[in-house]
């Protein structure tokens, strides 16, 4: 067999080509010709070889190359993931949305455990069940509790410790007008026997996703809490169990989380019920 192949200089039956390769037909010879020119025209090579092949038109390629620059741009600009920023490039994800998610989880992770319970000094107006108000200066803040002097003509009252969640808002006593002067109550809730909910899976459920996403577009919002008070305003913070509310005459108020009976986008023209405690 070996002194047929040296004589005859291949393997009997198949043809023989001088270096080992079979000449190129001449569709590949028009490919290649193809692929040449689509190169010359920018093409990068992979993007030629698929419009060559009829992967691809040369319109798709254009398209494809501008997303991929468009994505790179983003990815630079906007300090996110490649594959994120390709999606946005192709219009599969909202750049905004993006941007918004990952501002509010930068926001949740650095001021989750913000609570005005730390603030130990200054007077505070709270509002506690049984639909009452009292001023108290925070003297120290346990897990569950926290140790209040009340404020009073006489003098600081006796220390008392007080569970955080008989604690519904609180606002500094300075802004006790303009506090009143756009509460609003929700008569049905008012109506109803409400008491501290000590479980957090009976609370009402209000995710920092929807509160942080009020807060980002600085959104409208109506709260009630559960002995009917509303309040509407602006989110300027929030944390895990508190959430603090710019109201419309400017004045801020601290909404407990574990106090609500509801939480949503304030509409136009929508007004509770206003009534007087």
């Amino acid at each position: 067999m070996q002194e047929r192949k040296k004589q005859f200089g291949g393997t009997p039956g198949k043809p023989h080509h001088k270096g080992g390769k079979p000449p190129l037909s001449a569709a590949a010879i028009a490919r290649r010709k193809k692929v040449e020119e689509l190169m010359r025209q920018g093409l990068p090579l992979p993007s030629a070889q698929a419009v060559a092949n009829g992967q691809l038109t040369v319109n798709e390629a254009v398209i494809a190359l501008q997303r991929e620059d468009e994505a790179g741009r983003i990815a630079r600009l906007h300090d996110i993931p490649a594959s994120l920023a390709m999606q946005v490039a192709m219009g599969h994800a909202d750049l905004a949305a993006v941007l918004s998610k990952r501002r509010i989880e930068a926001y949740v992770k650095e001021h989750s455990s913000r609570t005005i319970f730390d603030s130990i000094g200054p007077t505070w107006s709270i509002g506690v069940y049984g639909q009452a108000t009292r001023q108290v200066v925070f003297v120290r803040n346990d897990k569950y509790e926290v140790e209040v002097r009340e404020v009073r003509d006489a003098g600081p009252g006796e220390p008392e410790m007080i569970h955080k969640t008989t604690v519904k808002y609180a606002f500094a006593p300075a802004d006790y007008k303009a506090i009143r002067k756009h509460l609003e109550y929700d008569k049905d809730l008012r109506a109803q026997a409400a008491e501290p909910r000590l479980r957090p899976q009976d609370r009402y459920a209000c995710s920092d996703r929807k509160i942080g996403g009020w807060w980002d577009q600085k959104t409208q919002v109506r709260l009630a809490t559960m002995e009917g008070e509303v309040y509407t305003g602006e989110i300027a913070w929030f944390s895990r169990f508190e959430i603090g509310l710019k109201t419309r005459a400017g004045a801020e108020l601290v909404v407990f989380r574990h106090a609500l009976a509801d939480a949503a986008e304030a509409r136009k023209g929508e007004h509770a019920h206003p009534g007087k405690s």
